[in-house]
């Protein structure tokens, strides 16, 4: 049963798909504003150790 699933997909699959994707898009706009806020910590640190 569980082998024919994916076999022919049908619009059951379509909210499977659409979770999933929406999952995925979540993921990468999380780990792009981590490394933003990773960039600008690194910058502030690397200025604040100008200033000393």
């Amino acid at each position: 049963m569980t082998g024919q699933l994916f076999v022919t997909p049908g619009w059951h699959e379509l909210p499977l798909l659409l979770f999933a994707l929406a999952l995925a898009l979540v993921f990468f706009l999380v780990i792009r504003q981590n490394a933003r806020d990773y960039r600008e910590i690194e910058a502030w640190l690397a200025e604040e150790e100008i200033g000393s």
